[in-house]
């Protein structure tokens, strides 16, 4: 194989990866008898490009729609890819231009729509337009796109039925998230590659129109679905946000939120996310503490002790009339016990 330096500036460098390992090969083998491209990684497996990628510079993927025998896996493997190597360039190759996918593919990153049914040929002009920076589509596949954004509304897709547009699989990725774990830790969960567990959140991204973590969680948990635990959801939604400014009621209320959410084995499932939350809670109220220690100090210097007492008289009653009805602490604790009683 020629080395990088002896292919000079304009050679471009190809990822092929085809529905099976005969189809990649003989895509593979028309590839190259086109001058200035080299097939460097030729594969039916999203795990070996994956893999390939990480060994050898590549210019252009050209990636089938259905790899691993599973339609959408192309553009999935393409956002992976892309995470790994910003750099690459994304051709999907399509069985039929089906408007979902020719959109899927797009959204995905791909910068050319190829039709397995085209010519072999096509297929490499197609890799060098996309090489220079040029989209490649026919008119009917820009039609679709066109279509599409045409009829996109200008607003979020979150609204009150947002959570409708995520599928199972995302739901739970999001609840992993809420629970303060990493990429990594929700794919160990799942038993998923953190390449995949970062494509979810890309495809979420895209669904609810958010472009961070913090904005998702916080979009997410103030739009759920219409339940008999929606309060319970609204009153973490809450605590989130209060979180996020230092709040240590709010954060000791999420702890003990995750702390309370038990896996099918009985074990507490979120028992990291709760502990993490207790520590910021024991932080955050610390500097609390020690501000209402100065305040008391310095008022009893300058109050007399029939005022120290009438004060204290005052909180104590306080204290037992309060009793009587339950805090808003309580009102969250109690709807998260029916969060959990109602999945």
């Amino acid at each position: 194989m020629p080395s990088v330096a002896d292919r000079g500036m304009d050679f471009i460098s190809i990822a092929v990866a085809d529905s099976t390992r005969i189809h990649t090969q003989l895509l593979a083998d028309a590839i190259r008898c086109e001058s200035g491209i080299q097939v460097v990684a030729s594969t039916s497996s999203s795990r070996e490009l994956l893999a390939a990628i990480e060994r050898v510079p590549v210019d252009v993927a050209v990636i089938s729609f259905g790899l691993d025998d599973c339609a959408g896996r192309g553009p999935e493997l393409l956002r992976e890819m892309r995470s790994v190597r910003p750099q690459i360039k994304g051709v999907i190759l399509l069985e039929s231009a089906r408007p979902q996918d020719v959109l899927e593919s797009f959204r995905a990153g791909a910068k050319g729509i190829f039709s397995k049914h085209e010519k072999v040929e096509n297929l490499c002009r197609c890799i060098r337009s996309v090489h220079d920076g040029q989209i490649w589509a026919n008119s009917a596949e820009l039609d679709h796109v066109l279509g599409a954004l045409a009829d996109s509304p200008l607003v979020r897709a979150a609204n009150h039925n947002g959570l409708d547009l995520l599928s199972a699989r995302e739901r739970q990725v999001i609840e992993y998230l809420a629970a303060g774990m990493t990429n990594r830790e929700i794919a160990k969960a799942l038993k998923l590659s953190p390449h995949t567990v970062k494509n979810y959140l890309f495809r979420i991204f895209d669904k609810l129109g958010v472009s961070t973590r913090t904005e998702l969680l916080y979009l997410t948990m103030s739009n759920p679905r219409p339940s008999a635990s929606s309060n319970a959801h609204d009153s973490i939604s809450s605590a989130f946000a209060a979180a996020e400014s230092g709040n240590p009621s709010a954060h000791l209320l999420l702890a003990e939120h995750f702390s309370k959410v038990i896996a099918s084995d009985g074990s507490t499932q979120d028992a990291v996310s709760a502990y993490m939350w207790y520590l910021l809670a024991e932080k955050t109220a610390a500097p609390l503490l020690d501000r209402i220690e100065e305040g008391k100090k310095n008022l009893t210097q300058a109050m007399s002790l029939d005022q120290i007492a009438e004060g204290e008289s005052r909180a104590a009653e306080w204290l037992k009339n309060s009793k009587k009805k339950p805090s808003f602490a309580e009102e969250n604790k109690s709807q998260t016990r029916t969060m959990f009683a109602n999945p």
